[in-house]
């Protein structure tokens, strides 16, 4: 939020002048508010392993991080070009395997790692896409510069506590989204039922079924799952 300085950064400028104006223990107030909210709505994760505890409530930061528009159109753009690859990679591995052939990554990596399945080779998914949501982790390194720590494209879970997020802090904090131009994300649940009927094997119907697999409520990721 600040420069070498100590100075707000241009885009942290009105968040960081709504908070010098804030009395003591605003935030661990609205903090608090947000909990009691996680709790009443059953915002939880399981940890596998924790003997402290089976389930944890979602960690609630109520500063928000800022990301420009300039920022977000080149981190878009990177992003989708990662998405791109992940999947011509898939498609590469189960066809020609030049990537392979072309001693980029060994084979061992590929074809005796657990998640390889021989039976995929040569078959296409309905239009060429073999992992139709990704989560790419992303952190901050500097002013300019940002990070992927890693790509989830095994149906990865998160984006249902992201909106729980967007939720709480419209409720508690309703002047900041008059302050700023906050871009939506409410559209999700629309464009992931898009993707997912676009991939139908029937596009001639008209009400496709779109049908969702848990392993129940103790799974991890239940709550998005609801």
């Amino acid at each position: 939020m600040l420069d070498d300085a100590g100075n707000p950064r241009s885009s942290y400028a009105k968040l960081a002048q709504w908070l010098e104006d804030k009395p003591p223990n605003f935030l661990k107030r609205k903090s608090r508010e947000a909990e009691t909210i996680f709790r009443r709505l059953g915002i939880t994760f399981a940890v596998y392993g924790a003997e402290e505890a089976t389930e944890r409530l979602i960690p609630f930061d109520p500063i928000p991080r800022v990301i420009s528009p300039g920022e977000w159109r080149r981190l878009s753009a990177g992003i989708d070009q990662r998405v791109r690859a992940l999947n011509a990679f898939l498609h590469d591995i189960y066809h020609r395997q030049e990537i392979i052939r072309a001693g980029r990554i060994p084979a061992d990596l590929i074809l005796q790692n657990e998640a390889f399945l021989p039976e995929m080779v040569g078959h296409d998914p309905a239009r060429k896409v073999y992992a139709h949501i990704i989560g790419t982790d992303l952190v901050r390194v500097s002013e300019n510069e940002f990070y992927v720590l890693e790509d989830n494209t095994r149906t990865p879970s998160g984006v249902s506590y992201m909106m729980e997020n967007r939720e709480t802090m419209m409720h508690l904090f309703p002047e900041l989204f008059q302050s700023h131009r906050v871009a939506p994300v409410d559209r999700y649940p629309e464009l992931l039922r898009q993707t997912l009927e676009s991939v139908s094997p029937n596009q001639a119907k008209s009400d496709q079924t779109v049908v969702l697999l848990t392993p129940g409520i103790y799974n991890s990721a239940y709550f998005e799952h609801a």
